[in-house]
């Protein structure tokens, strides 16, 4: 697995209200403003396998929506898996807790850190492996083997934070694993959040490329201008290390 590398960030700042919908939807909607046609409108009649969300016959992109609908940083089962982690590797520098402590990552030696990750992200990964066959299949079944495979992982912001995400599907493709993904597009918004966020209103996205081969750059404007269409969230260009200056999570 090469480098995950930042690129093409932007943010779109102010609340918006939409109809009733669900993330999903939400980024189904955008990608379809920005040109892109439902999967199901362009796979061969009668096609019964695994397929992606959307198509951009154009620029020859096959892209995949996965949502994170729960917060498994705060889910008490993740807690107990990461106190027995703990306990287990102990000797390895693993912290010896004692009732109700809050650890951040960077306070633990790489190696317990990366388990501890692994754990708290076990749902991004399966997620992704998911997209994979499912762009794969698509791929195929459309005739399109070379197609640039998008993943679109759409969170609000809290839990786990937009770094460790992106960590996460990247530790995913390690050893040439997830083949048919090329790219991420990382989406951090609190429009059609299943969380109460307050008042959040700043959406973050974020395109990364896989290994060199970098997604198109007039189809990340359209998408761009298109989430400013559908969610009436202004759009602007911003370093990704700034994020967190706008309320995106660390």
């Amino acid at each position: 697995m090469d480098d995950v590398a930042r690129g093409g960030p932007s943010l779109s700042t102010g609340h918006t209200k939409l109809a009733a919908m669900d993330q999903h939807e939400l980024l189904i909607r955008v990608l379809c403003a920005a040109g892109g046609a439902e999967m199901e409108s362009v796979l061969p009649p009668g096609y019964v396998g695994e397929r992606a969300d959307v198509l951009f016959g154009r620029y020859d992109v096959v892209v995949e929506v996965k949502t994170l609908a729960t917060d498994r940083a705060n889910d008490p089962k993740i807690w107990d898996a990461l106190g027995q982690m703990f306990a287990e590797n102990v000797n390895e520098g693993a912290p010896i807790i004692f009732g109700q402590t809050k650890i951040g990552l960077h306070d633990l030696p790489e190696n317990i850190a990366v388990k501890a990750l692994r754990i708290v992200g076990k749902r991004v990964q399966r997620e992704a492996a998911k997209a994979n066959r499912q762009i794969k299949s698509s791929k195929a079944a459309l005739g399109r083997a070379n197609a640039f495979g998008l993943l679109v992982l759409v969170t609000p912001p809290s839990g786990t934070d937009r770094h460790s995400l992106v960590w996460l599907i990247k530790d995913a493709m390690r050893g040439g694993r997830c083949s048919a993904i090329n790219g991420i597009f990382l989406v951090e918004t609190p429009i059609a959040s299943p969380f109460d966020l307050g008042r959040t209103p700043n959406s973050f996205l974020s395109f990364h490329s896989r290994d060199g081969r970098w997604f198109p750059r007039v189809l990340r404007k359209k998408i761009g201008a298109a989430w400013g269409v559908v969610t009436g969230q202004p759009g602007a260009h911003a370093l990704e290390e700034d994020y967190h200056r706008y309320g995106a999570s660390a």
